[in-house]
């Protein structure tokens, strides 16, 4: 391929990209971001990838990076010990499967990149006197060209230039989907439950970071603070979106005046009133006046006016489950969807978290029937099969199927190729088309 000594790489477009994932033999490793490039050498195109993630090596969690080739991984990068002041990695130089040493000459291709030697920047066992680049995690430009450098250095490229590249659209920047034909359906449900977990572990806040619901403030804090208000907000999430109706309780108290428990429980005609004051807050106006109004009553006769009262004392997760089935309105999806909210979320102690549920929701659903997760979409069959799936804590795999579900597996034609599922999931699109819309 034209000049293997010195190749003329050049980068000529690039765009970030969200989370996605990839599968290595050993498993799934997730990336938080990274970059898709078209860039040419010796006037070939061909497209570039570089993702950033995290994996455990030289004795810690580091950033780890790899960056594709044509769908080839070519070379990865680990976090420096620096990396705090640098936000560089190192990644070997290597000539086929050879290290290069530091008295080893350096190829002509890497004398504009930045070379060091991997156990001056990483004190730590296992570290090898191997030299390396050392590139920023975003250096997109020297990342490339420290690639493509390894795939000529590889014969990885025909020697007649090819076709022009474009960077290829949202819906198709992930990369491509392992094979997964040849293994069974145990390993193929153990993947999936992996990247889910993975994902919801990406997607869980910070230490002490406060929840939001919604994008108003207010309301966010209404519902941390009032039990009554965050059981409201359980009751009007049917059959809407979830935002609307985190936000039906601070609105339902500026139409009120009030979100009293002991009014309320007299005030269905007002209560009603209320809801249906346009805009609406609930499409239900019927129904959802007496849930809460049966709600109010429940809460003044069994929990003394306090609706905290209904999640206090550490109690049992199956058996807060039953309490919040109890009112009416709130069924299996409602009910289990709390619980993880209430321990994950707001830190309330609740016991035997291992009797927690997935919520059997219309995305999750999606997402379960999809995967092969479930054979059958029926509400027991997948909360039987989440439990033995992931036994410590079945309500863990709710979240991310449900973020996954309305983020990417969409009804009709989802969007796979950037799914942090992609290359775990068998994409049986067809086994989820009754389930059309939310």
């Amino acid at each position: 391929m034209g000049d293997t000594v010195n190749p003329r790489i050049r980068l000529v477009e690039m765009k970030a990209l969200g989370p996605f994932s990839w599968r290595w033999p050993e498993g799934v490793e997730y990336f938080e971001r990274g970059w898709v490039a078209v860039a040419t050498v010796n006037d070939r195109e061909v497209l570039v990838r570089h993702g950033i993630g995290h994996r455990n090596t030289y004795g810690r969690t580091r950033v780890h990076s790899v960056t594709w080739v044509e769908g080839d991984p070519l070379v990865e990068g680990v976090e420096s010990d620096d990396f705090d002041e640098s936000e560089s990695l190192l990644s070997l130089i290597k000539v086929t499967k050879r290290h290069l040493k530091p008295d080893d000459a350096t190829p002509v291709g890497y004398r504009t990149l930045p070379i060091v030697v991997v156990a001056d920047q990483i004190r730590a066992p296992g570290a090898p006197r191997s030299l390396a680049v050392k590139l920023r995690q975003d250096d997109v430009d020297g990342w490339t060209r420290h690639a493509l450098l390894r795939a000529v250095n590889r014969s990885r490229f025909p020697s007649q230039p090819g076709g022009r590249k474009t960077l290829p659209p949202a819906s198709r920047s992930g990369p491509a989907p392992a094979a997964l034909a040849t293994r069974s359906h145990t390993e193929l449900r153990d993947g999936v439950v992996t990247a889910l977990l993975a994902y919801a572990e990406h997607h869980r806040s910070a230490p002490n970071e406060v929840v939001e619901f919604t994008q108003n403030q207010e309301a966010n804090e209404f519902l941390r603070t009032d039990g009554f208000a965050f059981l409201t907000g359980l009751l009007f999430g049917q059959g809407v979106p979830a935002e609307r109706a985190w936000c039906a309780p601070f609105l339902l108290r500026q139409r009120l005046g009030h979100l009293d428990p002991a009014r309320i429980a007299e005030d269905e005609a007002g209560v009603r009133a209320a809801i249906a004051l346009s805009p609406k807050l609930h499409r239900y106006i019927e129904k959802m006046p007496r849930w809460l109004t049966l709600a109010a009553r429940r809460v003044m006769t069994e929990y003394e006016g306090d609706a905290g009262a209904i999640w206090s004392g550490n109690p049992d997760a199956r058996e807060l489950q039953d309490r919040f089935k109890a009112f009416v309105g709130i069924g299996q999806k409602i009910s289990a969807m709390a619980v993880e909210i209430l321990e994950r979320d707001l830190a309330v102690p609740i016991r035997n978290m291992e009797g927690s549920d997935i919520a059997y929701d219309i995305h999750l659903r999606r997402v379960f029937l999809r995967t092969r997760l479930a054979d059958v979409d029926d509400r027991d069959h997948m909360i039987t099969r989440a439990r033995t799936l992931y036994p410590p804590r079945p309500g863990s795999l709710d979240l991310p199927s449900w973020l996954i579900g309305r983020g990417w597996c969409h009804p009709g034609l989802p969007d796979c190729a950037t799914c942090p599922l992609t290359e775990v999931c068998v994409k049986d699109i067809e086994r989820a088309n009754h389930v059309a819309s939310a």
